[in-house]
């Protein structure tokens, strides 16, 4: 099984991208527009429930209950340079 970094941090933007940051230091972006056509993360379309994820031992997680694969997370996020 591949091992990934574990998330340390996490900043969801208006754009509905995030930022991630990694315990190795790397930084990725995660354009979640795509997703928010899923039945399970519709409600995140409001950008004020969106903006209010948080990192819970190394995947993301909203206030309104939602989580996301960490694993997928970061094999579809773009390294920040």
């Amino acid at each position: 099984m591949k091992q990934y970094p574990s998330l340390k941090e996490a900043i969801a933007k208006e754009n509905y991208k995030i930022e991630l940051i990694y315990d190795n230091g790397e930084k990725r972006v995660y354009d979640f527009r795509a997703d928010l056509e899923h039945p399970f993360y519709q409600n995140l379309r409001d950008v004020e429930l969106f903006l209010k994820l948080s990192v819970v031992q190394g995947e993301i997680m909203w206030e309104s209950g939602q989580d996301f694969c960490p694993h997928t997370l970061y094999e579809k996020s773009m390294e920040i340079k």
